[in-house]
């Protein structure tokens, strides 16, 4: 394939993506349901809470109705692994303590105090004892205590969570509102990873009485909504808790939420989510396009929010245990020969910034030294190639010892699909031949849990850098299979178990700026964008302010007349 076929199948994706809009936009407006595309000035642009004015009073009442793209699997925070869920969540639990995305300080949430070992193998938290689940369950340490017992439970295939909790070893119940919980190594991360959803207690009696997959239907929290119904692959209401009145040190009010409920549409066409909200269906959406993202900013009527998401970017695992990509030279040359910084730019319209390594910028400890690392050259990826022992053969396709430089290249659907064909056609310029299987997300995830890939996709969001040692330790290349790079790496292993356990601050930056450079030495993975929620919401939604990982709590958002 040559650079002018490249150019062309770029400008065919830069227009198919527009005409998906306009497609489903003509659906809704056959209808009557879309009015001439409004659009609005951002409110909120990273990950500052956007404080209500002081001339505003909140008004009470109403229903905020917010659309999604994608249905979560499962409403538990134990269990789920999708941060659509996690955006859901934070308005049904409360977390022991919050992170400020404003100054990344943490702040008192079901706990009022914490405190840590010297060696950071315990952590102890004084609980707030004015607190009920929506059952009227009372919420103590044992509440905690079963939380985190549960997570550990094989039978409940946490997925999330799990790796959230670390070298976890046991949760001890000092009295009813003080809590110890022990780790068998020390684990500096945790207060991070305990300020997030999927470590928020959940009601004993509801989940005991129920069982994992009931339980994760119809979820039983703390937060200031109750979980009032789910019709599948149409809607989930969530309904104002009124006993609601131990507000996390993130919220602006306290007493019961202002609004009486939440309603969550699932509208699978983005182009029908951006015209829902145009038209009024929607007060907000969770997924606008980002060839949208421009009219909306423009328009008084509306509102953007666009916070930024610690953790993994949008990345592409190679497979470092199967023929070819189990050679360095040619996951290095698969990197030099993809220019993504053209893919990011030709899909999201300039609103996303392109990953330059295996954490975000916006994560503590991104090491900006990797930004050197592969720029789009394909005559250095050919040379690779070459230095390699590959030459020409039959059809175009690089050939070494009788085999073709062929890789398996198992996707899912929509963006990420547009992404691989844009990808094999750069990788098809420097001989590669490129398989692509572009399926259901199940599908995917069973392939490569098997390794059938040479190219994988996967992207993972976290306050914390231990967010790497999720994607990159040996230990989840099996079960969560969430390392899809497949080959075992002692070293990395001990570099990221270090830096788990290293205590000091500095220290610990330092390793997790070394593991970052590790990781593209050894070029395991291709780093597509740093990841962004693209939030659009009628201008009339006010007290909206994102969480650290981007989620939205409608606890402290009214609807003003």
């Amino acid at each position: 394939m040559s650079q002018g076929d490249i150019d062309q199948l770029i400008s065919r994706k830069r227009s198919l993506t527009r005409r998906r809009l306009w497609q489903g936009a003509s659906a809704l407006a056959a209808g009557g349901a879309v009015s001439a595309f409004p659009a609005t000035p951002g409110l909120f642009e990273g990950s500052a809470a956007v404080a209500i004015r002081q001339d505003e009073t909140p008004q009470t009442g109403g229903t905020v109705t917010l659309g999604y793209i994608d249905e979560p699997p499962t409403m538990d925070p134990r269990v789920s692994g999708s941060a659509k869920a996690t955006n859901l969540l934070v308005n049904v639990f409360d977390t022991l303590i919050a992170l400020d995305p404003e100054t990344g300080e943490l702040v008192p949430g079901l706990a009022s105090s914490w405190e840590s070992s010297a060696d950071a193998m315990s952590y102890t938290f004084v609980l707030r004892n004015d607190v009920t689940f929506h059952d009227g369950t009372p919420f103590n340490a044992a509440a905690v205590k079963y939380t985190f017992d549960s997570i550990m439970d094989p039978e409940l295939k946490s997925l999330t969570a799990i790796g959230y909790l670390g070298p976890y070893e046991s949760t001890e119940v000092i009295d009813d509102y003080t809590v110890t919980v022990h780790f068998s190594t020390p684990y500096a991360a945790f207060p991070n990873t305990v300020s997030t959803t999927p470590l928020a207690p959940v009601s004993p009696t509801a989940a005991e009485a129920m069982g994992p997959t009931e339980f994760g239907r119809a979820p039983v929290g703390t937060g200031p909504f109750k979980f009032a119904g789910w019709e599948q692959q149409v809607s989930i209401t969530l309904e104002r808790n009124p006993d609601y009145n131990w507000p996390i040190g993130l919220y602006q009010h306290t007493g019961p939420a202002y609004i009486d409920a939440l309603t969550v549409q699932f509208i699978p066409e983005a182009a029908t989510l951006t015209g829902s909200v145009e038209s009024g269906q929607l007060t907000i959406a969770d997924g606008i396009p980002p060839q949208d993202i421009e009219q909306f900013q423009n328009n008084p009527d509306f509102q953007v929010l666009l916070p930024p998401i610690p953790g993994s970017p949008q990345i592409l695992p190679l497979n470092a245990a199967k023929f070819p990509t189990d050679d360095l030279a040619v996951r290095q040359a698969i990197n030099y020969a993809v220019d993504t910084e053209t893919i990011v730019d030709t899909l999201f319209f300039g609103t996303l910034k392109p990953a330059q390594g295996p954490l975000a910028a916006s994560t503590w400890s991104y090491n900006p030294g990797v930004e050197s690392y592969f720029p789009y050259d394909p005559d250095t990826a050919s040379q690779l190639l070459a230095d390699a022992g590959w030459t020409s053969g039959s059809g175009g396709v690089l050939e070494k010892d009788g085999q073709p430089l062929e890789l398996e290249y198992i996707t899912t659907s929509g963006q990420a699909g547009d992404v691989a064909e844009l990808v094999q056609a750069y990788l098809t310029q420097v001989g590669f031949k490129v398989n692509l299987q572009i399926l259901e997300y199940a599908a995917t995830a069973e392939l490569m849990l098997q390794g059938a890939h040479n190219i994988a996709r996967i992207g993972y969001t976290g306050t914390d850098p231990i967010a790497l040692s999720t994607l990159y330790h040996s230990r989840n290349i099996a079960g969560t299979n969430f390392n899809r790079t497949m080959k075992p790496d002692p070293t990395l292993d001990q570099m990221l178990d270090a830096a788990a356990a290293e205590t000091d601050r500095d220290k610990r930056l330092q390793m997790y700026h070394d593991i970052q450079v590790y990781i593209m030495d050894q070029a395991l993975i291709i780093p597509l964008w740093d990841q962004v929620i693209f939030w659009g919401a009628d201008a009339k939604l006010k007290g909206l302010h994102p969480m650290s990982l981007g989620q939205i709590p409608f606890y402290d958002s009214w609807l003003a007349e």
